[in-house]
């Protein structure tokens, strides 16, 4: 964050999102919330470091696991967590480009100033959709694993993508947050991406006032509303056929959404 020069008095949060869990919907309400609150007028559609200015906040936004995990968690918790495996480096892919070596900022336990929002998603929904999503992924290693011989084995199915890689995977990156929670609840929000689907008003709002983020006028109200209105599911798909791919530019067809629907149960 350094780098980025955040300035002084201004928010630093992660956002860490369970892949399949809103977490494009909830990068572009805060993208486009800044935009029009700031009047700028570019756009940034890559997740990175991001400076906030009109909203005084620098984040974070990226699937990781929770920072301060790995020094808090000791004893059989953390012997049966450090057994499991991601079959997929995506699952914690902001841990090893953003916060390691960076604790001092993104730990609780070393950062007492720290917001940390994690979304996160129904381990059944999120499990079928993560399946449904590595169909047409450019990486060929998202419909495999590899078994304890060192063969390489094709997922078959949602079924057989949640009992071989998929469950596992959801629950390393899960329970960081869960203990992380109850050492450090004050610095951490735990959203379901369930609430923000069915109450994006008032997931969005809770959102901000945990940030600090104040919406204290008319002309931010209007933007707040702007800014639910342009990361709409609708939006977003109108946001993909602007840039030419889905927004996570990892599907191998270009005709192909990032977005399918996101029903509850489906």
């Amino acid at each position: 964050m350094a780098r980025h020069e955040v300035p002084k008095g201004y928010t630093v949060a992660l956002i860490a999102t369970m892949p399949r869990s809103g977490t494009w919907m909830s990068f572009y309400f805060l993208e486009f919330l800044d935009l029009y609150l700031s009047g700028r007028t570019t756009l940034n559609t890559r997740l990175d470091l991001e400076v906030y200015h009109a909203l005084r906040l620098g984040k974070v936004h990226i699937h990781t696991t929770c920072p301060g995990f790995v020094e808090h968690c000791q004893g059989p918790v953390r012997s049966a967590w450090d057994a499991l495996s991601f079959y997929n480096p995506g699952y914690d892919y902001g841990y090893g480009r953003f916060i390691a070596g960076n604790e001092a900022v993104f730990s609780p336990l070393k950062n007492p100033a720290i917001r940390i929002v994690y979304i996160y998603r129904n381990p059944l929904d999120q499990c079928v959709s993560f399946f449904r999503h590595t169909a047409k992924h450019r990486q060929d290693s998202t419909r495999t694993f590899i078994d304890g011989d060192g063969a390489e084995i094709k997922i078959a199915d949602a079924r057989d993508f949640l009992r071989r890689v998929g469950m596992e995977a959801y629950i390393k990156q899960y329970l960081t947050f869960h203990v992380m929670n109850e050492r450090c609840a004050g610095n951490l929000m735990m959203l379901p991406y369930e609430r923000m689907v069915r109450d994006r008003d008032g997931s969005f709002r809770a959102l901000l006032a945990f940030l600090g983020c104040a919406l204290d006028s008319d002309e931010a109200e209007a933007c707040f509303q702007k800014a639910l209105n342009s990361s709409s599911a609708s939006s977003l798909r109108n946001l993909e056929k602007s840039l030419g791919a889905s927004l996570g530019r990892d599907q191998s067809d270009a005709g192909e959404s990032h977005i399918r629907g996101g029903e509850i149960g489906k």
